[in-house]
């Protein structure tokens, strides 16, 4: 899968063009990370978004791990919107991890040069809040 795939999966990017797609790409960076290093930390402000190309995380809450992250897996795309602080720590697994890291600043500024890219990240968003709501209500929920 490319990394155009892989963001094109992200439900914030669904909706961009081609074109769009690949300009988000140029804006972010690619990262590698040793094994059992902290990607973010809880608390951490402005680390933007990141996805996983290659590797494993753990997601550590006050020092508990709660969850798991693999390839294609994202977090942080709510905080290029409102810059809130990472709600949990994500260590690099065993064999570490690459990762896309895409900053508040780089989002802001495709935004300000792209105003109608707004739109269609809001649907995008808007999808991942539905996603989640229904997760939380279940089957009986709405």
């Amino acid at each position: 899968m490319t990394l155009k795939d892989s963001l094109c999966a992200v439900e914030l990017f669904c909706e961009l063009p081609d074109d769009l797609a690949e300009e988000v790409i140029a804006r972010g960076s690619t990262v590698s990370v040793a094994p059992g290093v902290p990607v973010v930390n809880q608390g951490d402000r402005g680390a933007g978004m990141v996805m996983l190309i290659e590797g494993t995380a753990d997601v550590v809450v006050d020092g508990r791990v709660v969850g798991s992250l693999s390839t294609g897996d994202y977090f942080g795309e709510m905080s290029l919107i409102d810059g809130s602080g990472r709600t949990a720590t994500v260590m690099s697994g065993p064999d570490g991890l690459r990762a896309f890291r895409l900053s508040p600043t780089a989002f802001t500024s495709l935004i300000d040069q792209h105003p109608h890219v707004a739109m269609l990240l809001l649907k995008g968003l808007v999808a991942r809040v539905r996603r989640l709501e229904a997760q939380d209500t279940g089957p009986a929920g709405g």
